[in-house]
């Protein structure tokens, strides 16, 4: 296959002609004129031929600009068009005025060459100075140009006169057997430099714009500015040098053609071109988007006719284009003002909801965008039917039963009657989806639904408010029958459920509420059969409640409580008590046991048994701890830097901190904020929370104990410990829960585990501390069983950190065994 030749950008040719230009210029100029075969007999016949091809050059010029296409003009052809006509009719008058020629107003002579010459190139030196700096996007109209073309006239004639009437007598510029006159070599220097800063200015935009007419307007003033140095130069006009001025004219008149061409005709018939090509392919793409469209598009003529449709519109209309083109609109879209939702019809079935559009578009027609609406009504149905249903059961969700409650307690309002909501809720439900899947759950939510179905009056409603629980409304009813169907939902689950073939037993709680005298809505009804059913379930399996006002102010009041609570441990309003822990065998203090107080400014001294369990339960209980903790040591470091005996101070962590990763960085880290040594820190666990998770139980006291802390078991005794266990736990001490020591002296069972519990820790090298003892009888009956500490009223109650230092100082005896916080 054959290649096309690569075109040499036009940049590249410009920069080739130019410099050839410039470097044969120079050569002329160094003298070496004489080298050229030239014969002066030859000069009349050559400037004619060349002036006359100027002349027809110019004036292509002027006419590819004026007749360019478009109705508007850039600036710059607007002016380099008529410059070119004034510019070809003084050139006209130089050929007609040289010697050897007629003469315009008398016989030819080298003088009125020259004026008619140097009219005409400061004519073109002007306008490309001028189109250097003209705005490159400007356009004009017609207007503007006919009053260019007039100027240029105007100019002309102007030249004409000055030339032929000399009114103003220049100077002489050519005289005979001297040559060219220094006003001559001035204007020719000065007409260079015009042109040379045009060049300059053209280029630098070329360089900008990268556009052709840029540059060739700039090789057009370079190469005039070039010949001007021949004018400049030439000694007799029919030298060789003179004809090289005329040459580099007439290359610069070509490069000014092409540069008006480019502008005038080629560049707007590319964007002609590109237009055309824009249009097509715009229609193209608007067809395409059309039958690509996902909704039907109609367009509709002037007579409201349908005049076009897309493939979705023949789908959804079930007709063809052929047999919609003339149809009315109306026979398929029922007349509407504007946008609107309506029933469409089919030309040959039933209708259909859709959304209509409809547009105006050029030249009176319209056009109407058909959006069939069936698929999205079907979904909205199925969505409503999912916000107000369960998925698993298909019973009416809680959103649902909240609605229909509403009309039911208007109805029973004033039909006179009383109705009642039972929320039933069932226990260990998480041991069912835990032992046999969420689909064996799902079994038994559906099998729920059977039993309780069944049990349930005409009219009255079961729904389910989420998880495995469920709400009963009993249209009729009051206390007694609300009771008895309390009592019969809560006998239903006693029989077996059957999941892969084995036998499962659950429970359930019912909370019940009637609505109050002075009346209340679904929500409010709703919450107080659901907090009836918290209180049914906090008394054990398969019992029932009546709502009760006791029961909501009990709510509102633990609410309020953990608000405070939160507050309180904002505010710092929480303070530690220390009750000291007393060798038996010597009876001195040697350690304190750090218990939180919660000092309000209005509730004052809040128990712990109120708020303790609070923020077990909110997991405040972890700020808490770490709040006790800091606390207990900084005190304790304060105390030996007071010089005090040392103690150690033992902390109470919840189950919570303990199940936590890093407590044993968090104690260090305690331990490091108050320079408290390890050895003076003793931290208490509860047997319950080790006994949860004995292999990471023993993972968390090992990393405890190698900080050098101490650890102890509290509440020992009331939980469910194995020996084995308790063996591999890096524990000090067995503190005897208070339960065994309060009747010690009394009860032989409970003496019998103290003395168990005291040989156990000594067996296990560890040791044992009475928690409790409030008698002088419960101390001599630990002490004849060695028991190593005691603690508890007997000795003092927990104090105040000042007690504990006048304590230790002998300032003062042991507090009285009076009964405060425990």
């Amino acid at each position: 296959m054959r290649r096309h030749a690569r075109k040499i950008p036009s940049t590249v040719r410009l920069s080739i002609l130019t410099t050839l230009l410039a470097l044969f210029m120079a050569w002329l100029a160094l003298g070496n004129a004489a080298r050229l075969p030239w014969d002066p007999r030859w000069y009349l016949t050559a400037h004619t031929a060349m002036e006359v091809f100027s002349v027809v050059v110019a004036m292509l010029v002027f006419a590819t600009g004026w007749h360019g296409i478009g109705r508007d003009m850039p600036i710059r052809v607007a002016l380099l068009s008529p410059s070119a006509l004034a510019v070809g009719l003084l050139d006209i008058g130089h050929l007609m005025s040289v010697h050897g020629m007629p003469g315009v107003a008398g016989p030819g002579s080298v003088g009125y060459g020259i004026e008619f010459s140097l009219l005409a190139r400061v004519v073109s030196a002007a306008a490309l100075l001028v189109a250097a700096f003209a705005p490159r996007e400007r356009t004009v109209g017609r207007r503007v140009r006919g009053w260019a073309l007039l100027a240029a006239l105007g100019i002309v004639a102007l030249g004409f006169w000055l030339a032929v009437a000399d009114p103003l007598a220049l100077p002489a510029t050519y005289v005979e057997g001297r040559g060219l006159t220094s006003f001559k070599i001035g204007c020719e220097l000065v007409l260079i430099v015009l042109n040379a800063v045009a060049a300059l200015f053209l280029l630098r935009r070329a360089l900008v714009t990268r556009l052709r007419t840029d540059r060739y307007l700039a090789a057009t003033a370079a190469v005039m500015a070039l010949g001007g140095v021949s004018f400049a130069l030439y000694v007799r006009p029919d030298d060789v040098v003179n004809m090289g001025g005329h040459v580099y004219k007439v290359i610069a008149y070509l490069c000014l053609h092409r540069a008006i061409w480019v502008a005038a005709v080629q560049a707007p018939y590319l964007r002609l071109q590109r237009s055309e090509r824009s249009l097509a392919e715009s229609e193209a793409s608007f067809r395409s988007l059309m039958e690509c469209a996902p909704d039907a598009i109609l367009l509709v003529g002037a007579e409201e006719r349908i005049t076009m449709m897309n493939a979705r519109a023949e789908n959804l209309f079930g007709v063809s284009r052929e047999t919609a083109a003339g149809l009315p609109l109306d026979v398929l879209v029922p007349a509407a003002a504007g946008d609107a939702e309506l029933d469409c019809r089919r030309l040959y079935g039933a209708a259909f909801p859709a959304e209509v559009r409809r547009a105006g578009m050029p030249g009176g027609q319209q056009v109407a965008i058909v959006r069939d609406l069936s698929e999205r009504r079907r979904l909205e149905r199925a969505l409503v039917e999912q916000l107000t249903h369960d998925a698993l059961t298909g019973l009416p969700n809680r959103n649902r039963i909240l609605e229909t409650l509403d009309e039911a307690i208007a109805a029973a309002r004033q039909d006179g009657r009383t109705l009642a909501v039972l929320v039933f809720d069932l226990h260990e439900f998480r041991k069912i989806n835990s032992g046999y899947g969420y689909g064996g759950g799902d079994d038994v939510l559906r099998e729920c639904v059977v039993r309780l179905s069944c049990l349930l009056a005409g009219g009255d409603m079961l729904a389910r408010q989420g998880g495995n629980e469920f709400i009963v409304v009993q249209k009729q009813s009051g206390e007694t029958a609300a009771a008895a169907l309390a009592a019969r939902l809560l006998e239903s689950m006693r029989k077996p459920f059957l999941l892969d073939g084995q036998r499962v037993f659950l429970a359930a709680s019912v909370g019940i509420a009637l609505p109050p005298a002075n009346g209340c809505g679904a929500h409010e009804l709703l919450q107080m059969a659901q907090v009836a059913m918290a209180a049914a379930r906090a008394e054990g399996p398969a019992r029932y409640r009546f709502h009760t006002d006791a029961m909501a102010q009990a709510i509102r009041e633990r609410v309020d409580l953990e608000a405070l609570l939160r507050h309180g441990i904002e505010r710092n309003q929480f303070a530690l008590q220390y009750q000291p822990r007393v060798d038996l065998a010597s009876g001195t203090v040697i350690g304190v046991e750090a218990l939180v107080r919660w000092r309000h400014p209005v509730l004052g001294l809040v128990p712990p048994a109120r708020f303790i369990p609070l923020a077990e339960e909110t997991g405040l209980i972890d700020d808490l701890d770490m709040w006790v903790l800091d606390e207990a040591c900084a005190r304790a470091a304060a105390w030996r830097a007071q010089g005090l005996p040392p103690l150690r101070v033992s902390v109470n962590l919840s189950a919570r901190q303990f199940q936590q990763a890093g407590l044993a960085r968090r104690v260090q880290a305690a331990l490091e904020r108050s320079s408290l040594p390890p050895a003076g820190l003793e931290i208490e666990i509860t047997e319950s929370t080790v006994m949860r998770d004995t292999d990471e139980a023993t993972s968390v006291l090992r990393s405890l104990k190698a900080l050098g802390v101490a650890l102890s078991i509290d509440d020992f005794g009331t939980g469910y410990s194995s020996l084995s266990y308790l063996r591999r736990f890096p524990i000090d001490v067995l503190k005897i829960d208070r339960s065994f020591v309060s009747d010690v002296t009394n009860d032989p069972n409970d003496a019998a585990i103290a003395c168990a519990i005291i040989a156990l820790a000594h067996t296990l090298n560890l040791e044992a501390v009475a928690e409790g003892v409030e008698t002088a009888e419960q101390a001599a009956f630990l002490r004849e069983n060695g028991c190593d500490e005691i603690q508890g009223y007997y000795f003092s109650p927990p104090v105040w950190p000042e007690q504990i230092e006048a304590m230790l100082e002998g300032r003062v005896g042991a507090p009285a065994p009076t009964r405060t916080l425990a």
